[in-house]
């Protein structure tokens, strides 16, 4: 359509031969080749500038990382280039209007007005914008960019003392463009997006990947005091009791496998942190502050650290187990008062999401499911039973209440 309306407008005045007859063959040839260069030439810069311009740097970093050799290998020869965004848009922009500003004047020197018209904008339409755009921007993207860069590495060089400055202006107005870095909010988002339901499939994340990612993403935000064990649903010792068989039966009943131990009444000051299977070799009378049982050093921690430093603390191997206190550094235990404990496995199940239950829970809830699903049943049954009596009290009276009268 475009072309008939150039056509129509052009032909509306008288014009000489279409083909320019006084130019010299030797000319025509040559002029023809340049313009079959500087189509191709527009058309590799109006790819290029779609192509390279529309790899993610992020996306580029990720195939360096985890990809396929030949996609580390592209991404290692464009990560460069593409790294001076201005730069590399600006020469191409360049570049590609050139080629297109002097397309016109090479065709006019072989065509009359109106042929010369209809080709450039055919050529430009056709070679220079709608094949090599759909071409660099395929499935193989990468690679055709990857070829190209020493390519776009000279033509950058030719034209920098037009790009640079142009290029430096952009940096100073926008600011230099830097990699895309998600936020914590948006790799979550991000990660649900994979999630998947059908089990079979094994492209994607599971609901339990998932959880694991968001809660390690989500730990720094969790403090100590959100989650501990207030104080007085601890269970401790005291440091003065003597191992019995009552002790051992209490300690089993309680079921811990760590017990915080305390000097005297105050809850305050704890000496250390009892492990239940140091008792296994522990005879009947033995104190518990005897050297035969081994007390590990209370691991001490603010209520307002991050969960995810507390992770970096158990790794550390110092114990599962830390007693929460704003007492600073360097102060002898005892006279801040302790606010509650938190355990390694409080800190699992941040990052899980989801509860761990050992063997104790798992058979508390078995037992509370068995006796939920007994009551559930009696219920089932009772009323069944009362209208059934009351039925048979309308026809018959009851031989209970006879004797009784």
């Amino acid at each position: 359509m475009l072309n008939f309306l150039l056509l129509t407008t052009v032909l509306a005045s008288p014009e000489s031969e279409p083909i320019n007859t006084k130019l010299p063959v030797e000319e025509w040839i040559i002029y023809s080749f340049a313009s079959i260069f500087i189509v191709l030439f527009a058309g590799m810069m109006s790819g290029l500038t779609v192509g390279m311009m529309s790899l993610d740097e992020l996306d580029l970093e990720i195939k360096l990382q985890s990809g396929t050799e030949i996609e580390k290998k592209c991404a290692k020869k464009v990560i460069p280039v593409i790294n001076r965004h201005h730069l590399l848009l600006v020469t191409l922009l360049v570049a590609n209007s050139a080629a297109m500003e002097t397309l016109p004047l090479l065709l006019d020197s072989l065509f009359s007005e109106y042929i010369a018209i209809i080709l450039s904008v055919t050529f430009v339409l056709a070679f220079g914008e709608v094949l090599p755009q759909a071409l660099c921007t395929g499935p193989d993207q990468l690679k055709i960019a990857s070829k190209l860069v020493p390519i776009v590495k000279i033509i950058m060089f030719l034209f920098s003392p037009i790009s640079y400055p142009i290029a430096k202006l952009l940096d100073c107005v926008l600011g230099e463009e830097h990699g895309k870095k998600f936020k914590n909010d948006d790799l979550k988002a991000l990660v649900s997006l994979h999630e998947v339901q059908d089990a079979q499939n094994k492209s994607g994340l599971g609901i339990g990947q998932v959880n694991i990612i968001h809660g390690a993403i989500d730990l720094h935000k969790e403090i100590v005091r959100k989650h501990m064990i207030d104080i007085n649903k601890i269970y401790m010792l005291r440091s003065d009791i003597v191992i019995s068989k009552d002790i051992l039966k209490e300690i089993l009943t309680k079921g811990y496998s760590r017990v915080p131990i305390h000097r005297g009444d105050n809850t305050n000051n704890i000496i250390g942190i009892l492990h239940i299977k140091k008792l296994v070799a522990v005879k009947e009378g033995t104190p518990i502050e005897s050297p035969r049982i081994k007390l590990r050093s209370p691991v001490y921690v603010h209520p307002n650290l991050s969960v995810l430093d507390l992770l970096g603390i158990f790794q550390e191997g110092k114990g599962h187990l830390a007693l929460v206190t704003e007492q600073p550094e360097g102060v002898a235990p005892g006279k801040y008062p302790i606010l509650g404990m938190i355990t390694l496995e409080d800190v699992m199940e941040l990052l899980l999401k989801t509860n761990i239950m050992d063997e104790d829970d798992y058979d508390d809830t078995a037992r509370r499911q068995s006796f939920e699903n007994r009551l559930t049943r009696v219920n089932a049954i009772k009323p069944i039973r009362t209208s059934s009596s009351s039925s048979q009290t309308g026809s018959f009276r009851n031989p209970s209440i006879l004797e009784s009268s």
